[in-house]
């Protein structure tokens, strides 16, 4: 036993300090992550070369790049809809009869944290359907290696 808490003791505060990071720290930066990516990816569309444009048009799942292209679009505008909503719940909670300033700033950093966080659960449903939809696009291309 003195043994086992010879070997837990030194690697214990590492192992909190990583837990610490990684559960609360990284919480709040991946949605920022996420919608990065999202915006690079779309910026590399513009650059692709024509031989891959080829390539995913003469696909059997063109539905598949473009749900994969669409869903990046979805998160890249979300942060944007997020402020215009934003703005709108201001106005419309601070300027109603029954509200106030306060009241305004409140909704508005309201709308604005649950548009930030939004990106987690917009990318997890891309990544759901992502991996089931790889699925048939890599039993497509098994079938043309056979064929040839």
């Amino acid at each position: 036993m003195s043994q086992l808490k010879n070997d837990i003791a030194p690697a214990l505060l590492p192992a909190v300090v990583s837990a610490l990071t990684v559960c609360v720290v990284r919480f709040f930066t991946i949605p920022w992550s996420i919608w990065k990516g999202a915006a690079l990816r779309l910026a590399d569309m513009r650059q692709r070369d024509e031989a891959e444009v080829l390539a995913s048009s003469r696909s059997e799942f063109p539905v598949f790049d473009w749900l994969r292209t669409a869903w990046d679009g979805l998160i890249f505008l979300s942060w944007f809809i997020g402020a215009i909503m934003a703005l709108m719940a201001f106005f419309t909670v601070a300027f109603s009869f029954y509200g106030g300033f306060l009241s305004g700033i409140s909704a508005m950093i309201g709308t604005l944290v649950t548009t930030y966080f939004s990106v987690i659960v917009m990318s997890l449903a891309k990544e759901s359907l992502i991996i089931i939809l790889s699925i048939a696009l890599n039993v497509e291309r098994i079938s043309k290696e056979k064929r040839t």
